[in-house]
């Protein structure tokens, strides 16, 4: 036990010496550093952990921005609950029961195509085929695909809409798409026409194929469609008897829908593998509502 006899001292390595006087006979006690423990190579270490902080930083950062670009392409290739149930593990066959289906070609493609350079061609269906896109956000429908220069849309399938509603957003889209060309010139100052079709009925949709999987419809009335585009009319939309009557239940909008005659009999016009059929053309919109 120290008696009163107790002080400190300074040694020369800056440490703090505590001198105790017992009974035994005086201890000494070293018990740090009077000014703290500055090694030479603080400085540097520093600086390194903060340089390793920021480059993983930024590495995490790279890793999320190209994490989130595949989801959103992988988005837009297949519809969100079926990349779920992919995932999972489970083989995709979806059954709509009453869609409307949407495609629309450039007239004469095959023609245009030859008289046009590749380059010419590829970024005139970009164009043409990004406005597309920014319409099938707008009206809230489905980009199946692109084939060639046909464009295929669907509504009231992987949208989850109602057969109407399917129906009347497909509709917009398809007016919508024809202004959008109306106007359209390359750089050339070419004008480009299309042709439309609209069908509505039930369709299966699946992913088909391991390598470069794709999201696909199947059925009668994917069928009937590329009828309705095929026997259509330069910068016409043409649609069969169920969509027309769907369109006539839609809410919050009258279509200028007529029935085709021209070139037709009693019967309607003649399908290749559908016989014959009555058919409406899509003009416009008559009137909005409420």
């Amino acid at each position: 036990m120290a008696n009163s006899s107790e002080w400190e001292s300074l040694n020369q390595n800056n440490s703090v010496v505590i001198n105790l006087d017992t009974f035994q006979g005086e201890w000494t006690m070293r018990v740090g550093y009077l000014h703290g423990f500055n090694p030479p190579w603080k400085v540097g270490m520093q600086t390194l952990v903060i340089v390793i902080a920021l480059a993983t930083g930024f590495l995490i950062m790279i890793i999320l921005a190209i994490r989130k670009q595949y989801k959103d392409l992988l988005y837009n290739m297949m519809p969100p609950q079926i990349i779920k149930r992919l995932r999972n593990g489970e083989t995709v066959v979806q059954k709509y029961d009453n869609a409307t289906i949407f495609f629309s070609d450039v007239v004469e493609f095959t023609k245009l195509s030859g008289e046009m350079g590749p380059f010419e061609v590829m970024s005139m269906l970009n164009e043409i085929y990004t406005a597309f896109d920014a319409l099938v956000r707008k009206h809230g429908v489905y980009k199946v695909e692109t084939i060639g220069d046909a464009y295929f849309v669907i509504g009231g399938g992987p949208d989850r809409l109602t057969s109407v509603e399917g129906a009347k957003r497909v509709a917009m889209f398809a007016l919508d798409a024809m202004e959008f060309v109306k106007s359209y010139r390359t750089e050339d100052g070419m004008q480009i026409f299309v042709r439309a079709g609209m069908a509505s009925g039930p369709v299966v949709g699946g992913v088909v194929g391991i390598t470069n999987p794709k999201f696909s419809l199947f059925g009668d009335t994917v069928n009937l469609a590329s009828r309705m585009e095929s026997s259509s009319k330069q910068m016409r939309i043409q649609c069969s008897i169920l969509t027309y009557n769907l369109l006539r239940e839609a809410r919050g909008v009258k279509f200028d829908c007529k029935e085709r005659h021209e070139d037709a009999t009693d019967k309607g016009i003649s399908l290749k593998g559908k016989g014959f059929q009555k058919t409406w053309w899509v003009n416009g919109v008559i009137e909005t509502t409420d």
